[in-house]
């Protein structure tokens, strides 16, 4: 199937692609009007300063573009590679801007990704004409082509990086114990201050809502709620989107707003069938707010606040191999490995000292961000690509040679 994963900005995303006014408009400090250049294109936004130039509605509409909420502008001269999302602004363009019109197959926010990724900027500054001051022609932006499903295997793989890169300092800290300012010194077989202590005093734990199978829709409809179900656990722990196959609709939860999900909740397994634990004790980590709602089997965990623990530690501590083989050894084994809220609790856990666990969280946080970071950019992505599959499969979309 390699033939449909690469696309052509100009042939397969864009319905127009053009640049600004090749001259100087009419300015009037009493403008309602601005004039836009790659230089005002800063963070994804248009940012007016006092240096932008006004024209007034007369030099507006000689010089407009067919601009709307599909477009998306880049910096292509001078200032190259700036990127921002139009949003209305009253404003014309510039030389050193362009603008791309995004058609409905493809989503803005996607195509922002795609700008602004190390690929695309190496390409349109490789490739720039001029000695002294830099341009990119609008032929070679149509040029551009890029591949959906190397993009989310490469999101996919940065994140498998960067949690390997806090469960290696989670070790170093909390297994290791060489964490900053510790001196040395063990008592008890830990450093000074640290303790042991049940998993509970770090956490609220709730079980998942035992929902009736009536009460759930086999197809997602709007206004509802994604089930979170043991699927949505990867085996060695992680949020998997496409387990999801039950939705429940939000008019009818007005009593079960704790089992909503919001970023940064921890959701652990706690069936699985017997002879087969590879999901049992588990986390996935929620990256986002008031799309899940939590079913029966599963346990939500939050961490709780007076001692500064938030969820990077909890999410790999409870995927820490060590944790999962001792939680495990207290599974209830029957028809089927069942965990009870009660083993759950009391496992002994490290509890670090406030000040450790600030300085780990402060440390951790970034990372965790930026994986969030990337599901978003995965999960849009993945959406462009099946929205796009059936159009090329049918022939109604082309695809390069």
């Amino acid at each position: 199937m390699s033939e449909w994963k690469t696309y052509s900005l100009g042939k397969d995303v864009v319905t127009k692609l053009g640049d600004g006014l090749h001259g100087t408009p009419n300015y009037d400090d009493n403008g309602a009007y601005y004039f836009i250049n790659g230089s005002n294109l800063v963070d994804g936004k248009i940012v007016i300063n006092s240096n932008t130039k006004k024209v007034t509605e007369e030099e507006f509409i000689k010089y407009k573009k067919d601009l709307s909420d599909k477009t998306i502008l880049l910096g292509i001269n001078g200032t190259i590679g700036n990127v921002a999302l139009y949003n209305n602004e009253m404003c014309i363009l510039g030389k050193s801007a362009a603008y791309i019109n995004i058609n409905d197959d493809f989503d803005k926010q996607f195509v922002r990704y795609v700008l602004t990724n190390d690929h695309f900027q190496n390409y349109i500054k490789n490739n720039a004409s001029g000695t002294t001051i830099k341009n990119v022609g609008l032929g070679l932006l149509r040029e551009y082509e890029f591949s959906l499903d190397d993009k989310i295997e490469q999101n996919l793989q940065l994140n498998q990086t960067l949690e390997a890169m806090a469960q290696a300092l989670f070790k170093e800290w909390f297994v290791n114990f060489n964490s900053p300012n510790f001196d040395g010194e063990l008592e008890n077989g830990l450093p000074m201050g640290w303790r042991m202590g049940k998993f509970e005093e770090l956490i609220e734990f709730t079980n998942g809502y035992a929902f009736k199978s009536n009460e759930l829709l086999g197809q997602y409809e709007e206004d509802c709620y994604f089930v979170f179900k043991m699927g949505n656990i990867k085996k060695g722990g992680g949020l998997k989107y496409d387990g999801t196959k039950s939705f429940y609709k939000k008019e009818n939860s007005q009593n079960l707003k704790k089992y909503v999900l919001k970023r940064g909740d921890l959701l652990m397994c706690m069936t699985d069938m017997k002879d087969n634990v590879a999901l049992l004790g588990h986390t996935a980590l929620m990256n986002e707010d008031d799309k899940f709602i939590v079913n029966q089997r599963v346990g939500l965990i939050r961490p709780k606040n007076d001692i500064s623990i938030d969820f990077p530690y909890l999410y790999i501590l409870t995927n820490f191999p060590e944790f999962i083989e001792e939680l495990r050894s207290r599974a209830n084994r029957g028809v089927q490995v069942n965990l009870s809220t009660s083993e759950i609790k009391n496992i002994q856990v490290v509890i670090p000292p406030k000040s450790v666990n600030q300085l780990f969280d402060n440390t951790l946080k970034p990372i965790f961000n930026k994986i969030f970071s990337n599901i978003e950019q995965i999960q849009s992505l993945t959406q462009t690509r099946d929205t796009l599959l059936p159009k090329l499969m049918s022939g109604k979309i082309e695809i390069k040679n």
